[in-house]
């Protein structure tokens, strides 16, 4: 599905395909690792996410 989303590295819109529900990709503009999950209303959301990061899979549960 193609998507279109404000990247929270750089706040450029980026257009991507996203063959599963929850993909990480590098931030072209910055070099930043970013996490992008689908919803099921269509929504992307997005989050930096790397080195040092407190958002681990613990706070998701």
């Amino acid at each position: 599905m193609w998507v279109r989303f404000t990247c929270p590295a750089c706040a450029q819109t980026h257009q991507v395909d996203m063959p599963e529900t929850t993909i990480h990709m590098t931030c072209g503009q910055t070099g930043q690792a970013v996490e992008m999950r689908l919803t099921g209303g269509g929504d992307v959301k997005s989050k930096v996410v790397g080195l040092g990061d407190d958002n681990s899979d613990e706070a998701d549960k």
